[in-house]
């Protein structure tokens, strides 16, 4: 028998920010307490570029009042308790940088009315970097829609939807459609986007998508979202909805181990693709349950499609394999887990290995499938935040090879 050898390598890398050296502590408390700040555009006013501000919940989750909070420079708003949040009432938080490859990182704030969105385009250069970790948008969006920002949003509650074009939504709750669009940029033309580990449930009627892919600039990684369609409840709705894709031959989109549930076999597509001649796409180990319409509808583009399962739908514009099939005794709950261990789901996405559960079995098809499984980023709970938000490795270790494993996160 051989011996397996190998090298593992690993790379922690945090989400990028300036050098915080000579970096000022700011504080804010209730009241100004003890010669602290008692808004955060106090301290933002007072704040050098790299600062921190360290908010301190205030009791009984009372909020900050505040104006229209604009961001200009690198700065962190930080909670100063570990797991809990510290509530902020303003109208928006607006990020309108002024100089190139600015770092914008909040963590832990509660925004009970407003919206945090950019206002302009980075200036050319660095993209512009904005973290938002472990937020909760009680009646808000997030909307970083111009060009040469990278984005991460991770572990938030968003009430009223997620739009960017560049960056990563991992593990997020979004009660409205996450959206991603066409980034001008020149930089990073060959990078992937990622949507991993997302429950998004669309009940507005501003847009018909759980995941509304709408750019021609990078390639997209969209793996292990449960996604409810809930708006209108008999009318059209579609899981993950790309009407276009960036058209060349040089990557592949992915749309893997994604959960697309709608009550009652109404009008509705799990999967929409349209690209263009050289766009790629490989779909596998999706699950479709209550969808009256087409489970996979394929339009221009090369495609892998194998082991989907669909409740009651149909496919459309592509050669069935024969391992896309129907899904039998399959019920799932309010959390998108199948709940029962009969269906033939279980153990039944694609048998390479790469694609295997966490406990090295075969796929579970579904959100619950593979190595990004929902339950990495879920629950998400008040006093447990992750400080490592995703892990990635290669789905196959070769004799003699190398092992990269790459993860990022964030401490404070």
């Amino acid at each position: 028998m051989k011996k397996l050898k190998y090298c593992l390598s690993f790379f922690m890398m945090t989400l990028a920010f300036p050098s915080m050296i000579n970096a000022t502590d700011l504080v804010v408390a209730a009241g100004g307490a003890g010669g602290a700040y008692s808004s955060i555009n106090a301290a933002l006013a007072a704040a050098a570029p790299n600062d921190r501000i360290i908010v301190y919940p205030q009791p009984g989750g009372a909020s900050f009042a505040d104006t229209n909070i604009r961001i200009t420079k690198s700065i962190q708003i930080l909670s100063a308790n570990e797991g809990a949040y510290y509530t902020v009432d303003a109208p928006v938080i607006n990020i309108s940088p002024s100089t190139a490859g600015i770092s914008v990182t909040i963590i832990g704030m509660k925004f009970l009315t407003g919206n945090i969105v950019s206002s302009i385009a980075s200036p050319v250069g660095s993209r512009s970097i904005i973290n938002l970790l472990n937020d909760s948008l009680s009646d808000g969006a997030i909307s970083i829609n111009h060009d040469n920002y990278d984005v991460t949003v991770a572990s938030c509650h968003i009430q009223s939807g997620l739009t960017f074009r560049f960056g990563k939504a991992l593990g997020n709750i979004c009660r409205a459609a996450i959206a991603i669009n066409t980034d001008a940029s020149v930089n990073n033309p060959n990078d992937t986007v990622l949507v991993i580990g997302n429950k998004v449930s669309n009940y507005t009627a501003s847009s018909y998508s759980g995941i509304y892919w709408n750019s021609t600039s990078q390639f997209c990684s969209i793996q292990n979202n449960f996604i409810t369609l809930t708006y209108p409840v008999n009318g059209y709705g579609v899981g993950i909805n790309m009407p276009i894709a960036k058209n060349s031959n040089l990557g592949v989109n992915t749309i893997v181990n994604n959960t697309v549930f709608k009550s009652g076999a109404y009008y509705a597509t799990g999967i929409y693709f349209n690209g263009n001649t050289n766009s790629r796409v490989d779909m596998l180990n999706n699950l479709f349950v209550g969808i009256g319409s087409y489970a996979i509808q394929m339009g221009i583009g090369t495609a892998s499609i194998h082991y989907n399962y669909f409740t009651s739908a149909t496919l459309y514009g592509f050669t069935n394999d024969g391992t896309n099939i129907t899904a039998i005794n399959t019920t799932i709950n309010a959390e998108g887990l199948n709940t029962n261990p009969s269906s033939n789901t279980i153990n039944g996405g694609t048998p390479d290995s790469a694609y295997a559960d966490i406990d090295l079995t075969r796929n579970d098809v579904g959100c619950y499938g593979g190595s990004f499984t929902l339950d990495n980023f879920f629950p998400i709970t008040a006093n447990d935040w992750a400080r490592v938000i995703l892990v990635t490795a290669p789905r196959r270790v070769l004799v003699n090879g190398t092992i990269n494993v790459k993860a990022l996160g964030f401490d404070k």
